[in-house]
């Protein structure tokens, strides 16, 4: 009978261990490639959720929450994601959102709490945000679970200081939002005697102090780019809107006495 040559078991053996040998040094490398395409992946995810914020804040004149995860039902629409998808990162780990303690100091505003908006939009700020300023962090290696307590250590993180708690690798990412050119300065006059009121979007009206001494009454307020503006005529309240517009950039208005009467110009 005619015998098929084959491999002895000693020949197995040998093509086995070249197989390991090269397994063991292709290992590494892949596994680096694999562990990159998530970091790249959680990049491109953490910017799409930056710029959904950012959109969430522009339409809806608010800064969500941080408790209880409500930032994460608010920005998952903008985002295209679902709000598990927004909370978690592409190892499914929890991320976290961190917002500057500074953001309102300066103004009368107090930030909101529990499920209420951090900041809500109503007559507008007396004075530019301090310090507008939001974190983003994803870490690959499991949940953020860092805190931050203070102003000082919140500028740590963001500018990488020295005893900063959050510290940035390329397994541990930080998406850095400022909101700040998100808010326009709006100048309001009024020459007249009279006062009169403004109201932004649909909600009520307030009023901007009457001319005295001799000088314009003014009211200095800052919103949210692409706020709608209601300038009403005197008297207060419950004057007509006179004029409305969007305010995209910084404005200053006048109510003031011209050849068709008084109007708001600017």
């Amino acid at each position: 009978m005619k015998q098929h040559a084959g491999f002895s078991l000693l020949e197995m053996i040998g093509v086995l261990a070249v197989m390991a040998i090269f397994a063991g040094a292709l290992a590494p490398s892949v596994f680096q490639m694999i562990e990159e395409g998530y970091q790249g992946a959680e990049e491109q995810s953490m910017a799409s959720v930056s710029e959904a914020l950012k959109d969430y804040v522009q339409y809806n004149k608010e800064v969500p929450s941080l408790r209880n995860n409500a930032w994460t039902e608010a920005v998952a629409d903008y985002a295209g994601y679902a709000p598990a998808r927004v909370l978690s990162n592409e190892k499914n780990h929890q991320r976290r959102l961190y917002i500057d303690p500074d953001f309102l100091s300066g103004t009368s505003e107090r930030p909101g709490r529990g499920r209420r908006p951090y900041y809500e939009q109503d007559e507008g700020l007396d004075a530019a945000p301090s310090s507008p300023r939001i974190l983003l962090v994803s870490s690959l290696d499991g949940p953020v679970r860092a805190r931050i307590r203070n102003a000082s250590q919140f500028d740590d993180v963001w500018d990488q200081a020295g005893g900063a708690p959050i510290v940035e690798s390329k397994r541990l990412l930080i998406e850095r939002i400022n909101l700040a050119p998100l808010f326009k300065r709006v100048v309001l006059s009024n020459a007249s005697n009279n006062q009169v009121g403004y109201a932004l979007e649909d909600g009520r009206e307030y009023s901007v102090a009457a001319a005295s001494g001799g000088g314009d009454g003014v009211r200095v307020i800052y919103v949210i780019a692409g706020t709608k503006l209601n300038l009403h005529a005197d008297p207060y309240p419950g004057g007509g809107v006179f004029r409305q517009l969007i305010v995209d950039e910084d404005v200053s208005l006048r109510y003031e006495l011209g050849g068709a009467g008084w109007n708001w110009v600017g």
